[in-house]
């Protein structure tokens, strides 16, 4: 599970309006598990793939395997009497990180709260209920039904869920899992990325995916993004960057990159706009035909104000934005610290200093060769110390607050 779902699994109860209390307030929920070890159920380990071809024309039934952590059955009596329940839901496209999905479902989920004095009545606003969110109209559909709501239990994780997509439009989907126990609701989405068709997957729009997990580099440092794409010949994709904040803005990073293949990769320098701050990445693909595919990265990228300790030091020894010593023979644009070429994957200065990625990614991040002698950039696999990684997480709460 990644950092950023455990917090708000743990502890985000206190963000919701107009709750009475509770027992259950301070039960932590228990998420969908899509890649790992079943837990207490000691169910086998799960790696789902970046990319699913699913043929209906040959068999209209996905099954799609899940964990739990643990078995979570003990509903209390101040609960509705179906909390603890796991549904599952695709979805026409993915959304990045601050787009929040509606926590919940039905008018009848919200009455039944309330009903149970869960919930002071009026709180919840129609674009808090996935059946009145306008921006989610005709593009969410019920792998299993509201009735058929899951027991979050070894024996249902075990069997897994069987999609019928004959009653989807083909096309690409991205799935979620949705922990249901009002009035603390969560999602945990699926990685990769489903492209559902009637026999020939071209007949359908590009599909992709960003299976690059958490990233928490330092301001000079070059990570690589990578994941998967099906798309016809002649696909491109574009890359753009932004701040969280209360009003996303996207920049534009890298433009009409070539689609080689079943996968794609690129290295990305934080631009300035970054250092310091909590930011997120998406990538476009368009094919020939002008049908268009957005993935985003699941986890925001968090960029260290600092240049990287273990980067190249002066001759003094001392670290932190500290000139290359001048028998490295880089250059004077080197050391002012340049940027990436996103299509050769050359750095100009940086390190392919990757960060924190619990996600369980089916590809590599590789961040290639090392920089040869005549370049300013130095690799370092080291990670933040804990104190500064508490700082920034805290700060990207914070930020996450705001912006909801």
């Amino acid at each position: 599970m990644s950092r950023r779902l455990r917090l708000a699994v743990v502890g985000s109860c206190w963000l919701l309006p107009g709750i009475a209390a509770a027992s259950n307030m301070t039960h932590p929920r228990t998420p969908v598990v899509w890649d790992g070890g079943g837990g207490e159920c000691q169910l086998p380990e799960l790696q789902t793939p970046c990319m699913t071809l699913h043929d209906r024309s040959q068999d209209p039934t996905l099954h799609l395997p899940y964990n739990i952590p643990y078995p979570d059955l003990e509903v209390t009596p101040d609960e509705v009497a179906d909390s603890r329940r796991h549904q599952f839901f695709a979805f026409c496209r993915q959304h990045s990180p601050q787009d929040f999905l509606p926590v919940w479902i039905t008018d009848a989920d919200v009455a039944s709260a309330e009903l149970a004095e869960l919930l002071d009545p009026g709180t919840v606003e129609p674009a808090d209920i996935m059946e009145h969110a306008v921006p989610w109209q005709d593009c969410w559909y019920r792998i299993n039904a509201d009735v058929d709501r899951r027991p979050i239990s070894c024996e249902m994780a075990a069997a897994g869920v069987e999609w019928d997509t004959s009653a989807v439009p083909a096309g690409s989907y991205a799935i979620e899992g949705y922990t249901y126990e009002p009035v603390f609701n969560i999602w945990v989405l699926r990685p990769g990325v489903v492209k559902v068709h009637d026999g020939d997957p071209d007949a359908v729009g590009p599909a992709a995916a960003v299976m690059t997990g958490e990233l928490t580099p330092y301001k000079d440092d070059v990570v690589m993004i990578d994941g998967c794409v099906d798309a016809v010949e002649g696909t491109t994709y574009s890359v753009s960057y932004a701040v969280v904040a209360e009003e996303i803005q996207w920049v534009e990073y890298a433009a009409d990159q070539p689609v080689a293949g079943e996968t794609f990769e690129f290295e990305f320098a934080p631009p300035e706009a970054l250092a310091g701050e909590s930011g997120m990445i998406k990538v476009d693909f368009t094919d020939p035909m002008d049908r268009t595919w957005t993935a985003y990265m699941r986890e925001n990228i968090i960029v260290i104000n600092a240049n990287n300790p273990n980067g190249c030091q002066d001759d003094g020894g001392s670290f932190i934005g500290g000139p290359c010593a001048e028998d490295s023979g880089g250059s004077d644009e080197a050391t002012d610290g340049g940027t990436a070429d996103p299509t050769t994957g050359a750095a100009e200065a940086g390190s392919s200093g990757e960060g924190d990625d619990e996600s369980g990614d089916t590809s590599p991040q590789d961040g290639g060769d090392g920089p040869g002698p005549k370049s300013c950039a130095c690799t370092s696999s080291e990670r933040p110390t804990a104190p500064l990684l508490v700082a920034l997480f805290g700060a990207a709460l914070i930020r996450r607050r705001r912006a909801r």
